[in-house]
């Protein structure tokens, strides 16, 4: 990296200093595939343990409600009661689009790749030859 002794000056930079860089970063599939597992247990867990102390907010809520018999305790409670559904429906849809994922390509991502501007340099004789020679591999026509 080039020093410029006049930046380093305005801020304070010793250009002795040696700079870490940082990793670079990947498309590695099994690193895409272990951050995604990782995505979904946390996800996971977070859905859970926001149900969980939602149960027991709730319980205090409810007993809350009944001792002050006010109209307003009732109704956060009936909140309360939907926000925690609401949490494990969320649950469940986070189960069923990791199954749909796995489901849908066992093998991993695949790359998706899209060609423009595709020229063939040759004449229309060359062209259904070539077509016809390649019919069945279904490769790309190179002359």
């Amino acid at each position: 990296m080039k020093n410029i002794p006049e930046l380093d000056k305005i801020f304070n930079i010793d250009p002795q200093e040696k700079v870490e860089s940082l990793p670079a970063i990947t498309n590695d599939t099994s690193t895409k595939n272990l951050h995604q597992e990782e995505d979904y247990d946390l996800a996971r867990n977070t859905l859970r343990n926001l149900i969980f102390k939602s149960e027991a907010t709730l319980d205090e809520m409810i007993e809350l409600a009944k001792n002050s018999e006010h109209p307003r305790t009732y109704e956060v409670a009936g909140q309360l009661i939907k926000t925690v559904s609401d949490v494990a429906k969320d649950l469940m849809d986070l189960q069923k689009k990791v199954k749909d994922l796995k489901k849908d390509d066992p093998e991993g991502p695949r790359s998706i790749t899209t060609n423009n501007n595709v020229v063939f340099a040759g004449s229309t004789n060359d062209l259904l030859k070539a077509l016809v020679n390649n019919k069945n591999k279904g490769d790309v026509i190179d002359n």
